[in-house]
Parts: structure tokens; sequence; C-alpha cells
């Protein structure tokens, strides 16, 4: 994150793909961080947005994964972020308020044992320190889901992996984050 330039950092994985017409539309994504006059909410550290699923046609167990993707990641953050207002940081690709981050702790906190999803605890870091986090579908960016019974099973497993440590470490993100620091 020291090397980037700019007040506004975007994380993307390699398996994702960004389209000409969507990057037109980073300039709005960008005007999305500014507070309105007089708005006295939390500010926006965190900006999400949509995945399109380009592997979904290659075999029939990539049109489920790509079916149960874009239920989580469409339906599912949408309703996280509007009416229910608990969504935290999924995963790529979304917008980050870089100074923000930089000044609370970072995006990411990776280790093997303790995160298995490491993304989720920038949004912890997020919830805790006082920013908030938004989820917009204007934009979109492309992904390449992994198309073989092996890796899906393999990301499954990782799935019901990480569910099974955020329940058994607390349900709080504060407990979380707490329980990461002291090694645990």
């Amino acid at each position: 994150m020291i090397f980037t330039r700019g007040e506004f950092m975007q994380a993307i994985d390699m398996n994702q793909d960004g389209y000409f017409e969507e990057a037109l539309k980073h300039r709005n994504l960008l005007d999305e961080f500014k507070p309105a006059k007089g708005d006295k909410a939390l500010p926006l550290t965190i900006l999400g947005f949509r995945e399109h699923i380009f592997t979904g046609s290659v075999s029939s167990v990539a049109n489920y994964m790509a079916l149960q993707e874009s239920s989580f990641v469409t339906t599912g953050q949408r309703v996280l972020n509007r009416p229910l207002c608990v969504r935290l940081h999924y995963g790529h690709p979304d917008l980050f308020d870089k100074l923000f981050c930089m000044q609370n702790g970072g995006i990411s906190k990776a280790s093997k044992g303790i995160n298995l999803s490491e993304d989720v605890f920038a949004g912890y870091n997020v919830g805790v320190r006082g920013g908030s986090v938004g989820f917009k579908e204007y934009c979109q960016v492309g992904k390449g889901r992994d198309v073989g019974v092996q890796q899906i099973y393999k990301f499954e497993a990782k799935l019901a992996q990480v569910s099974l440590k955020y329940k058994t470490i607390s349900h709080s993100p504060i407990g979380l984050l707490s329980s990461n620091r002291s090694g645990q």
C-alpha cells in the first residue's frame, strides 16, 4: 500500500477483468467518497460493486458457481448494504479510502492459521474504527471462477472453515480483532 499513489486504492484479484466501459464509471465511484454538504454520517471508507462471472458458460458446474456467486455478491450484498446497513468488506473489487486504511491497520490481515479469509478484517477495522462501507451496482468487473469439481470443493471447504472460525472465536467483530492481536 505504501507504493501506491493517490487517495484511493482498488483491490482486485488475478482472476478478475476490468472492462473499458466500466473503467469510464470509476470517476463516479470515486465521487461516492465525497460527503454531502451537511451530512453527519460516518465517512465512506470502502465501496464495493458487482462482479460479472464470465466463466459461467464453460460447464454446468461453472454455471452453478456463477449462479451461487451472483446470489451472494449481488443479492446478498445489496441486502446487507440496505436496508440492514451491516455490509463489511466482502473481498474484491472494492475501492478503499487509502489514507483511512493506512492510519487504521491496513486492508488485510494475512496468516494461514488464523485468518482464512483475510479480506473480511478490513471491514472489521472500518466498523470498529469509525468508517462505513457502501455498495453500488452501476459498475462491475469480470471474474473468472473455478470450473472444476475439485477446485469448487476446496473453495466450499474454505468457506465452511471461515464460518466455523468466526463462530468459534466470537460473535462480535471486536472479539475477532482482539483475539487475532493476541495470537490465539
